[in-house]
C-alpha cells in the first residue's frame, strides 16, 4: 500500500532556498522539517497532536492463533447494484493446523446466511454473530483431514461499519461507486479493498495475514461490464438476459486480504514481460496514455527479478485505476488497484516515470507482502518497509543515486516528523489499532533501516540474504526474526545488535559532533556525543559510519569508524588542516547529526562530490555566491543543484543570470522552470526563452507555458506560433488556446468556451481557462457576458467524475478578471457570479479558504 509522493521542483527549491541561514548544518534531521512529506504506500499519513500519555501502553498484539489451515476458496458472486448487496456462494476447503477440531469459526461481518452445508450435508445449528459464523462439526477433524463448507449468503458491505482511518479511510471492504448511475461523469464500478481485515465484509474467510490459500472466483455481471480478479481469466460465458459469467483462478496461495474483485468499464492495454501479460486498466479515454501512466512496469519486473535472484512468480500482472479509492494503491496479488490521482494524459507531462515510485512500491510487494507475508500487523514493516525501499532501489538503478537520495530525504522528513511525537519500535506489538501500523515507521523508517543494513553487510551479501529469505519463506508468513536469521545464515555474522536497536527499540541516534586540528601535532580529532537519551531513546546506538576528510587539494579521503560509546573521539594523522570534515558523507545513517560548520566551508560542501543531502544543506546556508562558485553551480552535473540555483536566482531577481542559465541548460524540466521564473520578472526575456523552447520541445506543458509567455509580449506572434501546434489535442493546449484567443479578442466566439472539450478541461487548467473566458467576455455585449457567466454559474463545468474542487477553480478564474476589469457593470456581474458559486460550495474546507481569501467580496 502507498501514499502519493510527488514533490515538485518548485517545492524542493523553495524549501531549501527559503530556509533561514544558520551557523549549524544538521544532517538528515531537522534541516528537512519544512519539506512536503511523502505519501505512504496506498495512503497519506498525517501527524497527530501527540498528546497521548506514554504510560497508556495498549495491550500486546500477538499473531492470530491458527486452528484451521485454509486450503482453497471458491466464490460464486453476483451483485445487486440497487441495494449494494453481494450475493454469494462460498465454498471453503480447510484442514486443522495440528490439533483436533470440533467446530469452525469464520470471519463474516454483517452477513445474511441463507444456508450452510458441510461436506454436502445441511447444517442448522450454526451461529451468526454479525462478526463471525460459528459452525459445529459432526465429530472431530484431525490434521490432514479436509472439511468442505459451503455458505450461501448475502453481504452488505455498504451498510457495514465505516471506521475512517488515517491510512485506509474506509473499512467497508467492497465499494459500489455510483451504483444508481446518477452522478454525471462518474463511472459505475465495484471494487474491493481488503487490507487489513476487511475482505470478510464480502466473503467468509479466516481474515488474518498469517493465513493463505488458493482461490477461484466466479463473477456474474452485465455483459457491458469488464471484470478483474486475482490470477488468470480461465473462462467467460454469456448468460441469458445480457449477463456474463467470468471465472478467475489463482493456483498460488495468498493471504485473504490480498483477494480482490473489480467490475466496471476501462480501456485495457496489454504489455508483456517474458511472455506473461502485463495489463493496464485505465479510465475510458486514457488508453493511449496507459503505458505512460504505468511507465517502465515490464522493466521493473525484470530489474527486481534479477536483483533479488528470485523471478517474479505470478502468472500475470495487472494494474487498474478506480474511482474514489480509499487507500492510494493496494498490492492485491496479480491485480494492483490504484486511485485515479495517478492518471494523466501522456501529453501533459514533461518527464517519463511520473508514477515510478508507486508502481515500484506495489510491484515489490509481490515479493515482500504477497509471496512472503508479515505474520502479524505488528510486523507490517516486512511488507511496507521493503516496498518503500523498492522505490529507492528503482530510482538508483533507472535514474541515478542522487534522485534516489532525494527520495530518501523525503522519507527521513516523514519519519522525523512522526518520531517527534510518537516514536515506537519498528516491530510494534503494542499498537492501539491496526490502522496505526500504517505510519511513517512501518513505511519510512522500515526502508531507511534496510538502507543501513545494506551498507553494513555490503550489496552482494544484502541481496543474497534477501534471496535466501524469500526462498525460505515463500508462500508463508514471516516475522522479523526470520529476516535476521536469513542475513545471519548468508553472512555468518551475528546481527542481533542491529535488529535489537533498529527493529525492537524505538527512536534514532542524535549525534553532536565537533572536529579540531592540532597544527603542531598534525592531528585531526573528531568527537561524538550521543544525546538521544534526552528524547527517551536508548543511551547508545552501535553505528558503523564513514567520515570524509576533504583535503586542501580537494581530494576526499573516507575513514570508516565504529561508534559504540556515548562519548567517543577519533584521531587521524593529517599533514595539514582539512578544508572540511563530513560525517556520513554518503548519507546512510538514520540519525540527526548536529555538526558546527564554519561559514567558510559552506561553498566547499556545496560544490563537492558529497551526497546531495550534504550539498543542499550547505547550499541553503549560503547567503550569496562568489563568481567562481556561481559558475561551478551553473554547470554542475547535479540536476537538483541546478534546480536549486534557478530558485535562488529567481528569489534574488537575478534576471540576467537566469537568462544566461537558460542558454546553457539542456534539461527540458529545468528549462521550463527557468521560463516560469522569468515570466514573473522580465516578460521580454521570458518570451525570448519561450520562442527558443518552441523550436525544440514536444512537451505540451512546456509548449503551453511558452505560448503564454509569448502572448504576454506579442499576441500576434503567439497566434502565429499556436498554428504550429493545432494538431495537439490536450486540455493544456485547449486552455492556452483559450488564453491566446481571449487576448486576441476577435479570434473566436463565446461558443469556443462552451464546447464539450471545454467542459472537460482538467482541474490543472480550469482556473486559466475560466480566466481566459472572463477576459474574452470583457468588452463584449452585456448579452454575451450574461450568457457566459450564467454558463459558469451552472453545472456545465461540474459534469466530471470528480467535481469537488472545480467550483473553487471557477471562482479563482473569475477573480483574476475581476481584479483588473474596468467596466463596472461587468465587474459587478462577475462578483455576483462569484458569490453565487460560493453559496453553492459544500466543502467546508474550501468555503473557509475562499472566505479567508475573498473577505469583503463575499455577501
Amino acid at each position: 500500500m502507498i501514499h502519493f509522493k510527488i514533490v515538485s521542483l518548485a517545492v524542493i527549491a523553495a524549501f531549501f532556498v527559503s530556509c533561514s541561514s544558520s551557523k549549524t548544518a544538521t544532517s538528515s534531521g531537522d534541516s528537512h522539517d519544512g519539506m512536503e512529506h511523502v505519501t505512504l504506500d496506498t495512503m497519506m499519513v498525517h501527524a497527530g497532536d501527540g498528546d497521548a500519555s506514554s504510560q497508556d501502553i495498549p495491550a500486546y498484539k500477538p499473531a492470530e492463533e491458527r486452528s484451521w489451515d485454509l486450503l482453497h476458496t471458491v466464490l460464486d458472486l453476483s451483485f445487486d447494484w440497487t441495494t449494494e448487496t453481494v450475493r454469494g456462494i462460498a465454498t471453503l476447503t480447510l484442514t486443522p493446523v495440528f490439533f483436533d477440531q470440533t467446530s469452525l469459526r469464520l470471519d463474516a461481518i454483517h452477513f445474511d446466511v441463507h444456508n450452510i452445508t458441510i461436506d454436502g450435508k445441511l447444517v442448522n445449528d450454526y451461529l451468526n454473530t454479525g462478526d463471525e459464523i460459528v459452525i459445529p462439526l459432526k465429530g472431530s477433524y484431525k490434521k490432514g483431514q479436509q472439511v468442505k463448507v459451503e455458505i450461501n449468503y448475502s453481504a452488505h458491505p455498504s451498510a457495514s461499519s465505516d471506521k475512517p482511518g488515517a491510512a485506509i479511510t474506509s473499512d467497508k471492504g467492497l465499494f459500489f461507486i455510483d451504483p444508481q448511475d446518477t452522478i454525471p461523469g462518474k463511472p459505475r464500478q465495484i471494487w474491493s479493498q481488503g487490507e487489513t481485515t476487511n475482505n470478510s465484509r464480502w466473503f467468509p474467510t479466516l481474515d488474518q495475514p498469517n493465513e493463505r490459500g488458493t482461490q477461484e472466483i466466479l463473477l456474474t455481471v452485465a455483459d457491458t461490464m469488464m471484470t478483474l480478479s486475482n490470477g488468470l481469466l480461465i473462462s467467460s460465458t454469456p448468460l441469458a438476459g445480457g449477463m456474463r459469467r467470468d471465472v478467475w483462478k489463482l493456483d498460488l496461495p495468498i493471504a485473504p486480504y490480498l483477494t480482490m474483485v473489480a467490475v466496471g468499464q476501462w480501456d485495457k492495454v496489454t504489455d508483456y514481460w517474458r511472455g506473461r501479460p502485463v495489463d493496464y486498466y485505465v479510465d475510458p479515454g486514457y488508453g493511449p496514455s496507459a503505458k505512460a501512466i504505468f511507465a517502465n512496469t515490464p522493466e521493473m519486473i525484470e530489474f527486481f527479478s534479477t536483483k533479488l535472484g528470485y523471478e517474479f512468480i505470478w502468472p500475470k500482472y495487472t494494474q487498474v485505476i478506480v474511482k474514489d479509492f480509499v487507500s492510494g494503491a493496494m498490492e492485491n496479488a496479480t491485480a494492483v488497484v490504484f486511485g485515479d490521482f495517478i492518471e494523466f494524459h501522456k501529453d501533459d507531462i514533461i518527464e517519463d516515470g511520473t508514477n515510478d515510485y508507486i508502481v515500484a512500491h506495489e510491484l515489490f510487494h509481490h515479493w515482500f507482502g504477497d509471496l512472503v507475508t508479515c505474520e502479524s500487523w505488528a510486523n507490517l514493516t516486512l511488507n511496507e518497509g521493503f516496498a518503500n525501499y523498492a522505490e529507492y532501489l528503482w530510482q538508483e538503478y533507472k535514474y541515478d543515486r542522487e534522485r534516489a537520495d532525494i527520495s530518501r530525504m523525503n522519507e527521513l522528513s516523514g519519519y522525523f516528523d512522526q518520531a517527534a511525537y510518537d516514536a515506537h519500535p519498528l516491530i510494534h506489538y503494542h499498537y492501539a489499532s491496526e490502522d496505526d501500523m500504517f505510519d511513517a515507521h512501518s513505511y519510512n523508517k522500515g526502508g531507511l533501516v534496510l538502507h543501513m543494513l545494506r551498507d553494513v553487510v555490503g550489496d552482494e551479501a544484502f541481496f543474497a540474504s534477501l534471496q535466501y529469505y524469500l526462498k525460505q519463506n515463500a508462500f508463508k508468513s514471516a516475522e522479523v526474526d526470520d529476516l535476521r536469521q536469513a542475513f545471519e545464515e548468508v553472512t555468518g555474522r551475528d546481527l542481533h545488535w542491529f535488529f535489537d536497536q533498529w527493529y525492537f527499540d524505538k527512536g534514532h541516534p542524535v549525534l553532536d559532533v565537533k572536529n579540531s586540528f592540532d597544527a603542531e601535532e598534525k592531528k585531526l580529532t573528531i568527537e561524538f556525543n550521543q544525546t538521544q537519551s534526552d528524547l527517551g531513546f536508548r543511551e547508545v546506538f552501535i553505528l558503523p559510519l564513514d567520515i570524509a576528510v576533504i583535503h586542501q587539494d580537494s581530494s576526499i579521503e573516507i575513514r570508516r569508524v565504529l561508534l559504540d560509546q556515548k562519548t567517543q573521539a577519533f584521531t587521524f594523522d593529517e599533514a595539514s588542516a582539512p578544508l572540511t570534515v563530513v560525517v556520513d558523507p554518503r548519507d546512510i545513517l538514520l540519525a540527526v547529526v548536529n555538526h558546527d560548520i564554519p561559514e567558510s566551508e559552506y561553498a566547499i560542501r556545496a560544490v563537492s562530490n558529497l551526497s546531495i543531502n550534504h550539498r543542499l544543506s550547505a547550499f541553503r546556508l549560503m547567503s550569496g555566491f562568489e563568481p567562481a562558485v556561481m559558475q561551478k553551480l551553473m554547470s554542475d552535473s547535479s540536476y537538483t543543484i541546478r534546480v536549486m540555483l534557478v530558485s535562488y536566482l529567481a528569489e534574488k531577481e537575478e534576471v540576467d543570470q537566469l537568462y544566461q542559465l537558460s542558454l546553457e541548460e539542456t534539461n527540458p524540466a529545468i528549462q521550463y522552470y527557468i521560463l516560469e521564473s522569468l515570466s514573473g520578472l522580465d516578460e521580454n526575456k521570458a518570451s525570448d526563452v519561450a520562442l527558443r523552447l518552441l523550436k525544440t520541445t514536444d512537451k505540451v506543458p512546456i509548449i503551453s507555458a511558452s505560448l503564454k509567455a509569448v502572448a504576454a509580449v506579442d499576441i500576434d506572434e503567439a497566434v502565429h506560433q499556436l498554428a504550429h501546434f493545432q494538431q495537439i489535442e490536450s486540455p493544456a493546449m485547449y486552455a492556452v488556446q483559450a488564453t491566446i484567443y481571449a487576448r486576441k479578442g476577435n479570434a473566436v466566439s463565446l461558443d469556443y468556451f462552451m464546447t464539450p472539450q471545454a467542459a472537460e478541461v482538467g482541474d490543472d487548467y480550469l482556473e486559466d481557462f475560466i480566466g481566459a473566458m472572463a477576459l474574452y467576455m470583457s468588452g463584449q455585449s452585456s448579452a454575451i457576458q450574461d450568457q457566459g457567466l450564467n454558463v459558469i454559474d451552472s453545472d456545465f463545468f461540474l459534469r466530471t467524475a470528480d467535481p469537488e474542487y472545480r467550483r473553487f477553480y471557477l471562482i479563482t478564474g473569475l477573480l483574476s478578471q475581476y481584479v483588473q476589469e474596468q467596466d463596472k457593470a461587468y465587474k459587478d456581474h462577475i462578483l455576483r457570479t462569484i458569490n453565487s458559486l460560493y453559496s453553492k460550495e459544500t466543502n467546508e474546507y474550501l468555503r473557509g479558504v475562499l472566505k479567508e481569501g475573498l473577505g469583503n467580496l463575499l455577501d
